[in-house]
């Protein structure tokens, strides 16, 4: 049996309530139907025109011109305003967020001199540096020195010395400036060398040995590079201070010439002018060779000069 909700009748089939609810719930039933599909009781006309496109006889749209707005400038082309900058490049927002920060743009390391403490270093620590430093200037030394028998001369002021020791002694006391140099190239190799990988601490980068501060991988290079000699950290220091260390020769003096390893302008007039010279000296020392008893005579006679019918066209009066 079928039981209807809005009356509450039984029908024994359902065929029998579909026509029950035709014939006694029409208006329930029209309105379910207007609330599920209401286009169902809409004009069909009117919906036409609704949805029918309005035709325009306007001359710019028969043409099919482009209407022309005010802003429009000449050629079709919108005038366009600048648009404002980002947020960040702001004058506010420098100020406001970069004001009381540290400048992103730091020198390395090499150049502020942040080196490592020895305070955790012991007694053994501290006689290894000493030994590293006195290999540092033995080489510094012995590298500067030219063997000239009987005496020996210094290679950075060309100065003719005694003994080999007496010219190691006038290295290392007028040439502090130079030392300092190579130690400045030393230190770069250093900081470049080690390397802080936590949580194991810091790192050799030539051989990947860990070692537990800073300090410690400073020593252990000096160690292998001037005291050991061991191959592959005396190749890498070689290969960092032929290349450091003449960076000040390759880089340009401003005049636009020394750029590489080009001469300067100043160097190129002196050249020029030493040149000068010499062929200056030359010039003299011949004339002098010569004398005035040595010098060719000039002859007396005096080229005549052509006649001046040479070269006039003349007849033939002969015949």
């Amino acid at each position: 049996r079928f039981k209807g909700r809005l009356c509450g009748d039984l029908m024994a089939a359902k065929a029998a309530a579909a026509g029950h609810f035709q014939a006694r719930h029409g208006e329930e039933l029209q309105a379910f139907k207007r609330e599920k599909a209401p286009k169902i009781f809409e004009d069909p006309k009117e919906s036409q025109k609704r949805s029918a496109p309005k035709v325009s006889f306007a001359r710019e749209d028969v043409l099919k011109i482009k209407r022309s707005d005010e802003d429009v400038s000449f050629g079709g082309w919108a005038k366009k305003e600048k648009p404002e900058p980002p947020p960040c490049e702001q004058p506010g927002y420098q100020q406001e967020v970069m004001g009381n920060a540290e400048p992103m743009l730091t020198a390395p390391p090499w150049a502020t001199g942040t080196r490592p403490s020895d305070e955790d270093a012991s007694q053994m620590d501290k006689e290894v540096d000493g030994h590293i430093v006195q290999a540092q200037v033995k080489r510094f030394s012995k590298r500067n020195v030219l063997e000239v028998n009987p005496a020996s001369r210094c290679k950075l002021c060309f100065k003719t010395i005694g003994t080999v020791a007496e010219t190691e002694k006038h290295i290392i006391e007028a040439h502090r400036e130079d030392f300092e140099k190579e130690m400045m190239v030393w230190e770069r190799f250093l900081f470049t060398t080690c390397k802080r990988q936590p949580p194991f601490g810091w790192v050799c980068k030539v051989c990947n040995i860990f070692f537990p501060s800073d300090g410690a991988v400073w020593r252990h290079l000096g160690k292998e590079v001037f005291i050991r000699r061991e191959e592959r950290h005396m190749g890498q220091w070689h290969e960092k201070e032929d290349r450091w260390g003449h960076q000040e020769d390759e880089e340009c003096c401003g005049d636009g010439i020394n750029v590489g390893r080009g001469l300067s302008y100043e160097s190129v007039k002196k050249f020029n002018e030493a040149a000068r010279r010499e062929a200056e000296q030359l010039d003299a020392m011949e004339s002098t060779a010569l004398g005035p008893a040595n010098r060719p005579e000039e002859s007396e006679d005096e080229a005549e000069p052509p006649p001046e019918e040479l070269g006039k066209v003349k007849l033939i009066r002969e015949f």
